[in-house]
């Protein structure tokens, strides 16, 4: 049985990856062979709303995400189907249904590290800015991009939190 565990990349020539289950590997390998498909005539709809909240809980922006790419491998419906149904209906003669997961992520006072990246200027006063959500999942000890979406910007700094709400719709 494969472990399946919830994922979002935010890119900024770094790799932040963000883990919803206590059993993550971090030392995992990024497998995106075959690349990455054009979503637009797939089965497939998926869009993400990330909130940014700073350390004392009020709200720095909402950001929509819509997915232009995605896994045409079985992994997405895999994990798709590890997913509780919110609403099922039909639409033009297609099956539709619709499931949802969220992902927190809250960011350290300070790094482990500095990065030799704009913006990290020292372990516990950075920032960095978000350009892409990725929704993936971690199986066979790989990480699998199954929904990327591009065309957002944020800035996170120390001890802010961002929670992602990820819809997905899937036709027959």
């Amino acid at each position: 049985m494969k472990k399946i565990i919830f994922l979002m990349i935010l890119i900024f020539g770094l790799t932040f990856v963000f883990v919803t289950n206590a059993n993550a590997q971090l030392d995992v390998k990024v497998d995106t062979a075959g690349g990455l498909t054009d979503i637009k005539d797939s089965k497939y709809k998926a869009s993400a709303i990330s909130v940014l909240r700073n350390s004392e809980g009020a709200l720095l922006s909402v950001i929509k995400t819509s997915a232009t790419k995605y896994l045409d491998k079985s992994i997405t419906d895999e994990f798709i189907d590890t997913l509780p149904v919110m609403k099922k209906g039909i639409l033009n003669g297609k099956n539709l249904e619709m499931t949802q997961v969220a992902l927190d992520y809250n960011y350290e006072k300070c790094l482990t590290e500095v990065y030799d990246v704009p913006g990290y200027t020292d372990q516990c006063n950075w920032y960095h800015r978000a350009t892409a959500t990725i929704l993936g999942v971690n199986a066979d000890d790989k990480i699998y991009h199954i929904f990327r979406g591009l065309n957002h910007s944020y800035s996170v700094k120390p001890l802010d939190s961002v929670t992602s709400y990820w819809t997905i719709l899937r036709s027959d």
